[in-house]
């Protein structure tokens, strides 16, 4: 008898264990519209999206995949940023152009042969992004110099 009482509540428990329950965001195919569903679920706390922010910072001019994911809250460009701005620390030449190493830790490399404008270490300049995929450093005055990340 308890051996039949057992097959019984297992033919029972087997269906109920195969239908697990999932989340509606599990059936949303494109990833990028997943983690946001699932962010919007579950909010991700302050930090995480300051997390988000820094990394994109850090990651600017660096040549990385466009399918960017964004946290709830997180406007596209804290993702993907436009620009950055930092303090120049040190200004070099390397191959016979010039390198401007910024306060943020990052390095770029002027791509054109000529001068521009001037550049010092002190200096607060913005690197943009620029039109096809390229950067701009630019100046308070507004010269621009056609610049490449390298570090």
């Amino acid at each position: 008898m308890r051996c039949l009482l057992l097959s019984l509540l297992w033919s029972f428990a087997l269906p109920l264990a195969a239908q697990q329950p999932t989340h509606a965001c599990a059936g949303v195919a494109e990833p990028a519209a997943r983690l946001a569903c699932y962010d919007g679920a579950f909010p991700p706390p302050p930090e995480v999206v300051e997390a988000a922010t820094d990394k994109a910072q850090a990651d600017f001019g660096l040549n990385k995949p466009r399918d960017l994911l964004c946290n709830p809250g997180q406007i596209i460009e804290q993702a993907d940023l436009g620009r950055i701005e930092s303090q120049v620390v040190k200004v070099g030449h390397y191959n016979g152009q010039r390198v401007f190493s910024l306060e943020n830790g990052q390095v770029w490399t002027q791509a054109e042969s000529h001068s521009g404008g001037h550049v010092q270490a002190g200096d607060v300049e913005q690197v943009r992004k620029g039109m096809l995929g390229g950067c701009m450093l630019v100046m308070p005055n507004g010269v621009a110099l056609h610049v490449r990340r390298t570090h």
